[in-house]
């Protein structure tokens, strides 16, 4: 019975495959990852998964199973639960295994497919985009604009058109060396005065994240049939390129909206890191009695804010963004800005400058300039060593927001002691220059110049345009040209969002404006200000040259209210 006991044990073993004996020197012995290679596809953008093991291999040939004890990961486009990588979207992985000082390495293929057709159409939609392709039948592509930049993790992907070709079945796409997903929709959605044939579509955040994967561009396209005459051919338009941030965009966006059809009015906000939502109420009517809240500032890390309640001048308050809980309604302020921990707040009210103590309002110093100017539009830099602001001669002040004449200013800052070092002019001219804000590494102002130099000249003005100016003078200011797009369109409340990305090689920031330019074929004639975004180049400010890329619609904002004052932060607070 013994001996039959010890030879089960020596079966078992053996089935287990070379064993590892006690006292073998792991220092020689080499990590390896199975499969070293594969292929996998997503189909219709769920994501897919591959198991992996890890070995060690001694240098008399046994082995030894370290799957257990082997962290996995992924450098982009997927991510691992123990053992299990998780592709999100198309492109190469490099998968990484680290085992005590040993690595070993693999390499994923992710392709991506995906094929979409809207209920209403008919069954046999796909069959009728295999004719020949006649250019001339072609929808006009009137959003996204050529040549694009876009975070990669932008989530909706929206594509307007317009069709004079009886069209109405249209296929749009998005594809990389990797990746093809279609979507099939009816026309004539869009408005009418956009022209003939309105439509547009949009693509779900899953789909555009299973197509651009770790792709640097994707290319979209707009193709179209007839499909009471299909043997007429495809209309099929020529793809157009998206230029795509390394990076994911992170960072938090507060922003003001009217009161639209289905939207209350107040505070919206929305967290770049989760595409496909859409902006959520923070503090709106419904959920402050009726209260309008409208100008707010929020702290560089998330946890605080100020505003102002029921239009300029009037009552403010300080706001913990977690709690929502308020502080003493006893003072009031039009503008202001948080220094980087959050615990001063430098506010304006009636063309002087303070700095308040957040938790208890109390005024801690007052600025002082030469002159009889008034002062407005603070801003702090990142670093909290450097202060912007507007300087308006009295005549042509009017209040805090509504002022001709603007100039801008810049002055150390001494949070420790509450003190201003000497002031400095930035940007004077015959024009009015306002809003100015800080980059986030402090080498650039942006700010708003408008050729209005009335009372009024400085607020929602139909002028103004936007522009750049290095923050130490040592060059004349460059504007923004492809994000104006052109004078009249109430270009206004220019701001950063937190984070420097890349495209290519190169840096970039992004930079949000109000505008009421035409968004494709949803709104039409200067109607609503929305929400817009551009890729902001350093390298072109150094080189004097428009620093501005094609701009493009934030996609989670409420399409019919009037969105301004966009505030950026660094993150999102959850409410408690």
């Amino acid at each position: 019975m013994r001996a039959t006991l010890l030879g089960l044990v020596c079966l078992a073993a053996a089935a287990c495959g070379p064993a590892h004996h006690a006292g073998q020197d792991e220092s020689t012995a080499v990590l390896t990852i199975d499969p070293p290679s594969s292929q996998l596809t997503i189909t219709n953008s769920v994501p897919v998964t591959e198991d992996f093991t890890a070995t060690l291999t001694y240098a008399d040939g046994t082995t030894k199973d370290v799957t257990a004890d082997t962290n996995f990961a992924v450098d982009y486009g997927g991510n691992f639960t123990e053992h299990t990588l998780t592709a999100l979207g198309a492109g190469k992985l490099d998968v990484s295994a680290a085992y005590s000082a040993k690595a070993a390495s693999a390499t994923v293929i992710v392709h991506a497919k995906g094929v979409r057709v809207d209920p209403t159409l008919p069954a046999n939609t796909q069959d009728l985009f295999t004719g020949t392709e006649v250019a001339a039948l072609a929808p006009t592509v009137v959003y996204p604009p050529p040549d694009v930049v876009m975070p990669r993790n932008l989530g909706d992907f929206e594509i307007h058109w317009t069709d004079a070709s009886s069209n109405d079945i249209f296929e749009i796409s998005l594809h990389t060396d990797l990746s093809d997903i279609r979507v099939y929709v009816p026309g004539g959605n869009g408005m009418a005065a956009a022209g003939a044939g309105a439509g547009w579509s949009a693509f779900l955040a899953t789909e555009w994240a299973a197509a651009i994967g770790t792709a640097d561009t994707v290319t979209y396209q707009v193709r179209a049939v007839n499909s009471a005459n299909p043997a007429a051919g495809v209309g099929a338009g020529a793809p157009r390129l998206v230029k795509l941030t390394k990076e994911e965009m992170n960072g938090g966006i507060y922003y003001w909206a009217s009161q639209g059809t289905t939207s209350p009015e107040g505070v919206w906000r929305h967290d770049m890191s989760k595409p496909g939502l859409p902006a959520e109420q923070y503090m709106t009517t419904v959920q402050t009695n009726g209260r309008c809240v409208a100008c707010h500032v929020i702290s560089r890390d998330g946890t605080r804010m100020a505003v102002t309640y029921d239009g300029g001048d009037g009552a403010s308050n300080m706001v913990d963004v977690a709690t929502k809980s308020l502080g003493v309604e006893a003072n009031a302020w039009n503008f202001g800005s948080f220094t980087p921990d959050g615990t001063q707040y430098l506010a304006v009210h009636d063309g002087t400058l303070v700095v308040r103590d957040y938790a208890s309002q109390a005024i801690q110093t007052t600025m002082t300039i030469t002159g009889t100017d008034k002062v407005t539009h603070p801003d702090v830099s990142a670093d909290g060593t450097q202060l912007v602001y507007v300087r308006v001669p009295s005549a042509g002040y009017n209040t805090d927001y509504a002022f001709g004449h603007g100039q801008l200013w810049i002055r150390p800052y001494d949070q420790a002691t509450s003190t201003f070092g000497a002031e400095r002019m930035l940007v004077s001219d015959a024009l009015n220059n306002y809003y100015p804000s800080f980059s986030p590494d402090g080498k650039y102002v942006l700010f708003n110049k408008s050729t209005d130099n009335s009372a009024g000249g400085a607020y929602n003005n139909p002028s103004a345009s936007v522009w750049v100016v290095k923050a130490d003078g040592s060059a004349p200011p460059v504007e923004l040209a492809t994000l104006d797009a052109a004078i009249g369109k109430t270009n206004s409340w220019a701001r950063w969002a937190p984070f420097q990305q890349t495209v290519g090689v190169d840096p970039i920031y992004w930079i949000t404006a109000s505008s009421q330019r035409d968004f494709g074929t949803r709104i039409v004639g200067l109607s609503r200000p929305q929400i817009w975004m551009t890729a902001f180049s350093p390298a072109a400010v150094e080189a004097g040259t428009d620093p501005s890329a094609p701009t493009f619609r934030l996609p989670f904002q409420n399409i019919d209210s009037n969105n301004h004052i966009a505030q950026w932060t660094e993150q999102i607070v959850v409410t408690q």
